[in-house]
């Protein structure tokens, strides 16, 4: 049984943490530029999947694209947690360790003697 594919879109910004959690991940700087990774997605989407995009893209992206993700068949669309992006203050429940369990499925523990529990 294969696991379905995951992808997500985000701000260059937010990309590495999710690379660093295993995720495959497209940097998209605007909602544009998202919409146009959506696009290429949905149309290589024979074998399913799930993507997730950065919250603040789809609401910008507008209705049309609202449509277009609930009538989407092959693929899973839906937002990601906003978080918080370079120079803002991380919110109390938006900790790196937060958004790493949210991403991978479980939260990750890091030892002081550098191993990972």
């Amino acid at each position: 049984m294969s696991r379905p594919h995951v992808t997500v879109i985000v701000p260059p910004e937010l990309a590495d943490g999710y690379r660093l959690a295993g995720v495959h991940t497209e940097q998209a700087p605007t909602a544009t530029a998202a919409g146009e990774t959506l696009n290429r997605l949905i149309a290589g989407a024979g074998q399913g999947g799930m993507v997730a995009v950065h919250a603040p893209y789809l609401r910008e992206l507008g209705a049309g694209w609202h449509r277009r993700i609930t009538q989407a068949d092959t693929i899973l669309i839906v937002p990601l947690p906003e978080g918080t992006t370079a120079g803002e203050p991380p919110q109390a429940d938006e900790n790196l360790r937060d958004l790493l369990a949210r991403a991978v499925g479980y939260e990750l523990t890091f030892d002081p003697a550098g191993g990972v529990r």
